[in-house]
């Protein structure tokens, strides 16, 4: 069975989710649907089921990026974080699509971007797919272009 689409995810409030055919298309890319600052679980799943475009031929595979707390971050946002992580991994799991996990240095060797900016990723996916560049315009939207490059990391490697 060939994979047919790959599925990024930059987890946490402002991170994303984009979904890359297995030619390297950029087929959609979304905000972190989130309620009161942590996923929304069922609007997360609704995303999953409706890009989960498993054929025959094909299947999807989801790439998360693989995160952890952060020196200085406070216990609660830590656990709202590690919370909402969690609810990327169970529902994942509960649609039983496959999923990889990716360290942010292994995806961002990929794309020359160890040690750049935020921004970077965004001019990154920009350069890869230009047509989709109003989707991460602003600063605060490179989770959207971070979830693009994951997936597309995944079309790469796996």
């Amino acid at each position: 069975m060939s994979l047919g689409w790959y599925i990024g995810i930059d987890p946490g409030q402002l991170g994303g989710l984009a979904l890359v055919s297995g030619s390297g298309r950029l087929l959609d890319v979304v905000p972190m649907p989130a309620v009161a600052g942590e996923v929304d679980g069922l609007a997360l799943a609704e995303i999953l089921t409706r890009w989960n475009l498993t054929d025959g031929d094909r299947s999807t595979k989801v790439i998360l990026e693989q995160v952890h707390s952060m020196p200085g971050q406070g216990v609660s946002s830590t656990f709202k974080f590690g919370k909402s992580f969690g609810i990327l991994i169970g529902a994942t799991q509960a649609l039983k699509i496959p999923m990889e996990r990716v360290t942010p240095q292994k995806w961002k060797k990929e794309f020359e971007l160890i040690g750049k900016d935020k921004d970077a990723s965004r001019h990154k996916a920009t350069e890869l797919w230009p047509a989709m560049a109003e989707k991460w315009k602003y600063k605060k939207e490179n989770g959207k272009s971070d979830a693009a490059l994951i997936a597309e990391w995944g079309r790469r490697t796996l």
